[in-house]
């Protein structure tokens, strides 16, 4: 890694799949963030020199990774009196999966 620099970014993803949404570079495989921002977004090549002494670079593995998907809100009534009654999300790990509880439900 390089010398440490005010310009390092925190955190290096690499070997992912990013679904940037840019037209002209719609898919990458890596990013650098910067103080809770994407600084840049890229192929490895290009995102992991960016790297200094204090970033951390985490190994994806060919991952996919959807940022900025954030439920910011919350139904906590609602959500309270039909917390058993509604099909549940939580630990399905597949859309197979998620397809097999929908037939369940339906």
């Amino acid at each position: 890694m390089s010398s440490p620099t005010t310009n390092a970014p925190d955190l290096i993803l690499h070997h992912g799949r990013f679904t940037t949404l840019d037209r002209g570079n719609p898919q990458a495989s890596a990013v650098a963030i910067r103080n809770g921002v994407f600084a840049a977004v890229g192929s490895d090549a290009e995102i992991l020199p960016l790297a200094g002494d204090a970033t951390q670079v985490i190994d994806l593995k060919g991952q996919r990774v959807l940022p900025g998907l954030i439920d910011n809100h919350l139904h906590i009534i609602r959500g309270g009196l039909n917390f058993n009654m509604e099909l549940r999300w939580d630990g399905v790990r597949s859309l197979a999966a998620a397809m097999e509880m929908l037939r369940h439900q339906v």
